[in-house]
């Protein structure tokens, strides 16, 4: 049993509008928490929204919510009006978590306009998941073993609101050294991203990521400032031997290539989290 990350991708193309109405978690995605020991400490970590065209607002219930209604209700600004166009918004406050309870279901819903394409992508993070072992390192652990800094390119295709097809780590190059350990730092890409993940052994085979931005500033970062916001151990570790069999994918509000370089820092030893 051991600690697990994990990024869930909610959405809804072409929403009717003027209400609040649903929006359907994404391949492989599940809307109910994992049956986790009790007092366990799993929390929501961060909130991202992103609304192709126009204002909205979300909002997400469970039943251990605050209440029953609209829960955590949050403002999206216009995907049009951002600079580039479609970039997802960080709406919840970074750094304050959410607890979340074993075996509760989350109901995430957006009252929008009609036809606008809606994606929520949300950080979930369990600190003792059985069954589930990933490698997490914080940003001191890494900064103290790190030997190179390296970017792996990848090219999936984001899916319309959903996960699009994966494309393993070693699809474009294949130069990592052999049998080494890996700390993924982050994501830079050319164009918005509502949320990018990235999935093999040394994540249990869960989906770890979030929101790409087009400002790598914040992308090639993403794993090490979560991990620095939390105070926590929340960046990923791969061994390159896996490359073939760790998986990423996009999803985005529309369908589109995306070019993306993967940041990684090469540890000088094997890491021993």
């Amino acid at each position: 049993m051991g600690q697990a990350l994990q990024v869930v991708n909610f959405f809804k193309q072409n929403i009717t509008g003027g209400a609040f109405e649903a929006l359907a978690p994404g391949t492989n995605d599940s809307a109910t928490f994992f049956n986790v020991p009790q007092g366990s400490g799993p929390y929501m970590a961060e909130i991202w929204g992103v609304d192709s065209a126009s204002v909205a607002e979300l909002s997400l219930t469970a039943s251990r919510f605050h209440d029953q209604t609209f829960g955590i209700r949050l403002a999206v600004p216009s995907g049009a009006a951002l600079a580039p166009t479609t970039r997802p918004s960080l709406l919840s406050p970074a750094g304050f978590d959410q607890p979340i309870f074993p075996s509760d279901v989350l109901s995430v819903q957006v009252n929008g306009t009609a036809a606008d394409n809606v994606n929520c992508t949300i950080l979930l993070y369990y600190p003792n998941l059985p069954g589930i072992d990933g490698r997490y390192a914080t940003s001191a652990q890494v900064r103290a073993q790190m030997k190179n800094l390296v970017g792996v390119r990848v090219s999936p295709t984001s899916g319309a609101g959903n996960w699009g097809a994966s494309v393993a780590l070693n699809s474009v190059t294949n130069l990592l050294h052999a049998n080494t350990d890996y700390a993924v730092l982050g994501f830079t890409c050319q164009t918005p991203c509502a949320a990018v993940g990235l999935s093999g052994v040394d994540t249990g085979n869960l989906r770890v990521g979030g929101p790409v931005l087009a400002n790598p500033e914040h992308d090639a970062y993403l794993f090490a400032d979560l991990s620095d916001k939390y105070g926590q151990a929340l960046i990923p570790v791969i061994n390159s031997n896996n490359a073939g069999a760790i998986n990423i994918q996009a999803a985005h509000t529309s369908a589109a290539a995306k070019a993306i370089d993967v940041l990684l820092a090469e540890l000088s030893v094997p890491f021993q989290g």
